[in-house]
């Protein structure tokens, strides 16, 4: 059973003349109800309460009947470091957070989705713009961690960030070699059962990223060249496509 919590804040000095704030320490995980055991590799990300805001107004927007009897603390402008206020809020994240894990509708919606995945999405691509390739891989296995803890392994949004971590490390000239391998097997696999055709679209640019990869590590190619012609005989366009990178941001446009 999914579950949330806030398992901690911490109050962050703001920098280029950004104020200071407090960040919140998200935990997700998958716990075993009927075991009694907690999830033994919870996943953990930061948010701020602005993010929160964002969320609880976007969900009441979209769902005002679900969201109808959900308060949550307003924003203020002095107080905001109060240890009581902080523990008030935590309470009320954490009542949003649950509700969202117990419902569907609200998991799945776009403001949900943003919540989740935006603020270590912009991390990564400025990281990877600035071809630090390393720290970018670190911020998306922290994305699929949380990700795959909230949707399903075969959904959209993890399969974006998971196909992301591969062309980010495959960007990195062969410097990420043993994480690209990892991933880019779970990658593939994780594509074995997909038949969403919006997906398919990422797997023919992941076939070829995977195929430069296993060239470079000196791996047989062979299956995965095969895969290619299979999908080309099914009248798939599996030549001039776009690069994995391009191809995950095309469909994020459209999520």
């Amino acid at each position: 059973m999914l579950k949330f919590e806030i398992v901690s804040s911490r109050t962050v000095e703001g920098v280029d003349n950004e104020k200071k704030f407090v960040a919140y320490m998200l935990q997700a995980r998958q716990d075993s109800t009927e075991e009694r055991i907690y999830d033994p590799d919870p996943a953990n990300v930061e948010r701020r309460y602005t993010h929160f805001l964002d969320l609880y107004n976007g969900l009441k927007k979209e769902f005002p009947d679900l969201m109808s009897n959900v308060s949550f603390p307003r924003k203020i402008v002095v107080g905001n470091f109060d240890p009581s206020l902080i523990t008030t809020r935590c309470e009320a994240f954490e009542l949003l957070l649950n509700l969202i894990a117990s419902e569907s509708r609200l998991r799945d919606s776009p403001p949900a989705i943003a919540f989740f995945q935006d603020v270590e999405l912009k991390l990564a691509k400025q990281l990877i713009s600035e071809e630090k390739y390393d720290q970018a891989l670190s911020v998306l296995e922290t994305s699929f961690r949380l990700l795959n803890k909230v949707y399903t392994d075969r959904s959209r949004v993890v399969l974006s960030v998971l196909c992301r971590i591969v062309a980010c490390a495959g960007s990195s000239g062969g410097a990420l070699a043993g994480p690209v391998e990892r991933w880019a097997q779970l990658a593939l696999r994780r594509y074995e059962a997909v038949s969403d055709s919006e997906l398919l679209l990422i797997y023919v640019p992941l076939l070829h990223t995977c195929i430069s990869i296993w060239e470079t590590l000196g791996r047989d190619k062979t299956k995965l060249v095969e895969e290619l012609n299979n999908l080309r005989r099914r009248g798939m366009k599996v030549d001039s496509v776009p690069s994995l990178m391009e191809a995950i941001d095309n469909l994020n446009t459209t999520m």
